[in-house]
C-alpha cells in the first residue's frame, strides 16, 4: 500500500517513533546466546548463536506490538519509506553473513565475534535516518569493544561478545525511551 505522505512527513514520524523493539530483542537473543554458552557443546553453542541472530527480527516483530511499534512485513500495511530504509539495514546486515560464514569456517571461535559486529551496522544508517546519535555511539562502541575483545580473548567468544553487546544496548536502550518521551506533549510520554 502506497503511503500518500510526503517524504518531510514520513521523516518526522519516523523520528517521532519509540524504537525499543529492535534494540530489547537484541538484548534478549544475545543475552541469551551468552548465558547458553557455559552450559552448551561448542557445536550447540555456534547453532544458538545463527538461530538466535536469525531469530532477532522476529522476535522483534512480537516486541513491537508491545512498545506499540508494530514491525510488520505485510504488503497491505502502509510502511513509511524510512522504515523501509530502516529494514533495508536490517536486510544488508544478514547478507553479511556471507562473509561470516566462511569466517566462522576456518576459526568457529569467530563467530560471535563477526556476527556481533555485523549486526550492529544497521545503528549507523538508523542514527542517520532517526537523527539519533546514540546510534552512533552504539556502533563504534560495540565494534571497537568487539574487535579488542577477539583479538586479545578470542577463546571467551561465546560470552564475552555477548556481553558488550548487552552492555552496548544498556546504554542504547534508556537514551531511546528518554528520546520518545522527551519528543511526546506533556502527559502523554506518562501513560506510554
Amino acid at each position: 500500500m502506497q503511503n500518500n505522505k510526503t517524504l518531510d512527513q514520513q521523516l518526522i514520524e519516523f523520528r517521532s517513533k519509540r524504537y525499543l523493539a529492535m534494540p530489547l530483542s537484541g538484548a534478549i537473543i544475545w543475552a541469551l546466546i551468552g548465558a547458553l554458552s557455559f552450559v552448551l557443546t561448542p557445536y550447540q553453542q555456534v547453532m544458538a548463536t545463527f538461530i538466535g541472530t536469525g531469530s532477532i527480527i522476529y522476535l522483534a516483530m512480537a516486541i513491537s506490538r508491545l512498545t506499540g511499534e508494530n514491525i510488520s512485513f505485510q504488503k497491505n500495511t502502509e510502511r513509511n519509506w524510512f522504515d523501509t530504509i530502516f529494514l533495508a539495514a536490517v536486510g544488508m546486515s544478514f547478507l553479511v553473513f556471507a562473509i561470516s560464514i566462511p569466517l566462522f569456517m576456518e576459526n568457529y571461535l569467530a563467530l560471535p565475534f563477526a556476527l556481533a559486529v555485523q549486526t550492529g551496522l544497521m545503528w549507523l544508517v538508523f542514527g542517520v535516518v532517526a537523527k539519533a546519535p546514540v546510534a552512533y555511539v552504539h556502533t563504534m562502541v560495540r565494534t571497537v569493544a568487539c574487535v579488542a575483545a577477539y583479538l586479545t580473548m578470542p577463546q571467551h567468544s561465546f560470552w564475552l561478545q555477548p556481553l558488550i553487546v548487552v552492555i552496548c544496548y544498556g546504554f542504547t536502550i534508556p537514551v531511546l525511551e528518554m528520546r520518545y518521551r522527551a519528543q511526546q506533549p506533556q502527559g502523554s510520554a506518562a501513560q506510554a
